[in-house]
């Protein structure tokens, strides 16, 4: 049940109408103040000449001017927002689209406008809403006015924010973030050793079942705890977040005895499955998003290697922190001890290929960014603590060379290449693995 509300919160945060929804709301709350300072005449003697204090026939033309032009306004705002999203899409790809969606100061943008056009709606329903034909809500209709002031203001804010979001390091900025974040949930800065790895246990004794089909999205990890628990069993997850289930499908292998048809639905309900992928704990989602800037970066259609470069330097800042974290335990045990959940995440050798292996299939014609993945790689080794790690920094160096020699064709961008590759080699010593040796040539002081 946890994780169900988890990701409709998620949902709820990440879609474009939950926060003007309650900015709304909150313009309805607001009319109900003003409106009740009006009605008990609260706002007399020197504050009263501070507020509106014309006739009917004025206020009414006022409100229809202000609600008219907070729709135009809002209407030209969410076109703008459309035609950039779709140009940006284009430009940096369809999985950003959730990440743009998400971006605060375009919902409150937005929620202003409607917030303000609500309170305007409300307050003109009151003009002249009385026996006498001659009620003027004078607070009310101040307050609508400064509201409209405020979002012709936020309409210059809104200009320069689209003009900034959607520059490639800002568009990086954007998913680089959600790389971090999804990092320090999956990999909290803790004290302590790395976690162990969860040991083979066997075929098992029943299999959790998929009903449906679809990405996994999240893992109610305390409510499947619970029940390994009360039934004295351990559940092996077999899926991850990220992974996508087909109907009928193994979710997890439970060992040590078999749950009964509900406990078992129960249990499979925790795996919440949906139709795309999110980065909240989907540490590959979240990576494959930066890679795929520096992919359709080198595409033909773009030909920009420069934005390739700043999304390897990005992805080499979110690898720098996770590379010093220690890596997290695939075993949950309860409070005794018992071990009774296994989850797997991502390990760093799996985020690395995830990172640069696409790069460097669509890069390999391209020296700087061959170059900037070996000086990234190179930075990276002296921040390793584990030698998987290094050899993995390493491997992939030795690939980014064989890549260099069957895509570039000069003689002087390859030995450039080569200089890089043995720079990077030196930075991270020995790792035990076979690397080429440097020729006479090539070494340097």
């Amino acid at each position: 049940m946890r994780a169900r509300v988890y990701e409709f919160w998620e949902l709820a945060r990440s879609s474009f109408w939950f926060l003007p929804s309650l900015m709304m709301l909150v313009g309805l709350a607001l009319f109900a103040v003003t409106l009740t300072i009006d009605e008990l005449h609260l706002a007399g003697g020197v504050l009263h000449t501070l507020f509106y204090s014309g006739g009917t026939t004025n206020a009414a033309n006022l409100l229809q001017t202000l609600t008219g032009a907070m729709v135009a306004i809002a209407t030209v705002v969410f076109s703008t927002m459309m035609v950039v999203l779709t140009l940006a899409t284009s430009q940096f790809g369809h999985r950003l689209i959730r990440s743009f969606m998400r971006d605060r100061a375009n919902q409150a943008v937005l929620g202003i406008f409607l917030a303000t056009f609500v309170y305007c709606m409300l307050v003109f329903h009151m003009v002249g809403n009385d026996p006498k034909n001659q009620f003027v809500p004078g607070v009310s209709l101040s307050v609508g006015f400064v509201l409209a002031l405020f979002s012709t203001c936020t309409l210059i804010y809104f200009t320069h924010h689209m003009a900034q979001l959607f520059a490639a390091p800002e568009v990086l900025e954007t998913v680089g973030v959600e790389f971090d974040q999804a990092i320090d949930r999956m990999y909290p800065d803790r004290e302590g050793d790395d976690g162990a790895a969860a040991p083979e246990l066997g075929h098992g004794t029943q299999d959790l079942i998929a009903h449906d089909g679809g990405y996994v999205q999240a893992i109610g990890i305390e409510a499947l705890l619970e029940i390994a628990e009360s039934q004295g069993i351990v559940i092996e997850s077999r899926v991850s977040y990220g992974d996508y289930v087909l109907p009928g499908s193994v979710l997890a292998r439970l060992h040590g005895a078999e749950l009964d048809d509900e406990t078992a639905r129960h249990a499979a309900r925790e795996y919440i499955l949906g139709r795309s992928r999110m980065t909240d704990h989907d540490l590959l989602f979240a990576v494959n998003q930066m890679a795929e800037i520096g992919v359709r970066a080198l595409s033909p259609a773009l030909n920009n290697p420069f934005t390739a470069l700043d999304c390897v330097n990005r992805i080499g800042r979110s690898l720098a922190v996770l590379i010093t974290r220690p890596i997290p335990p695939e075993v949950v045990t309860d409070d005794a001890g018992d071990m009774r959940l296994i989850v797997r995440v991502p390990n760093f050798h799996q985020l690395l290929d995830a990172a640069f292996m696409p790069i460097r299939n669509y890069g390999r014609t391209s020296v700087i960014t061959m170059r900037e993945m070996l000086r990234v790689i190179g930075k990276l080794a002296p921040l390793t603590r584990r030698d998987m790690e290094r050899r993995a920094l390493a491997r992939h160096a030795e690939t980014i060379l064989e890549a260099a020699r069957h895509g570039l064709s000069e003689r002087t961008d390859l030995a450039h290449i080569r200089s890089c590759f043995f720079d990077t080699r030196r930075a991270l010593g020995d790792v035990g693995i076979i690397l080429p040796e440097e020729p006479d040539n090539q070494r340097h002081d």
